[in-house]
């Protein structure tokens, strides 16, 4: 076998060992940017979650607000008409009936805004359980697997065109016997 022949199959071997480095390195750039992929995702649905909760505490604290404005109203009509009623001297049924009506009223509105509520509470639900699921398959999405180097892959193939280039150089170093066999019987 003659020198360039084995020069050629060392430069085989060296880039089959460069190939797997670059695949080594490839494949840790990959990890890397699926961590940082995976830590944004879980920002990203943090922000949303936390957004989510805010909306909902200041749909509750609006809800609160309106129920004691609701109830202070009835109260404030109650007394009115109790006055009212004192004043004019007015008892019986007819007062009973109105601070009856008055109260039957606070308590439909408070029923609504109560109701109002619980429908926000589902929706708020039900966007959350939303917001997971698309996180779920955000980070399914992101972390796939990661191919390592290919060493048996990156083998072969180096060892195949190792053999075709000593195969060469054994057809060269035959063809030249073979010539200089001719020429000396020549």
């Amino acid at each position: 076998m003659c020198l360039p022949v084995a020069a050629q199959i060392a430069l085989t071997v060296a880039s089959g060992a460069a190939q797997l480095a670059a695949q080594a390195q490839a494949a840790k750039a990959q990890a890397r940017a699926q961590r940082q992929a995976s830590a944004n995702e879980v920002k990203r649905w943090q922000h949303e979650v936390s957004a989510a909760r805010l909306g909902e505490a200041h749909q509750e604290t609006a809800a609160a607000m309106e129920a004691l404005k609701g109830d202070q109203e009835a109260s404030e009509a109650i007394g009115t008409l109790m006055t009212s009623a004192a004043e004019r001297g007015v008892e019986g049924t007819s007062t009973g009936l109105a601070v009856a009506n008055y109260m039957q009223m606070n308590a439909n509105y408070q029923t609504a805004l109560e109701q109002q509520a619980l429908m926000n509470r589902q929706g708020l639900s039900m966007a959350l359980t939303g917001a997971g699921m698309g996180f779920q398959q955000n980070m399914i999405n992101i972390n796939q697997p990661i191919a390592g180097p290919d060493y048996l892959g990156v083998a072969l193939g180096t060892a195949q065109q190792a053999q075709a280039q000593w195969g060469e150089g054994q057809l060269r170093e035959g063809q030249q016997n073979l010539y200089a066999q001719t020429a000396a019987l020549r």
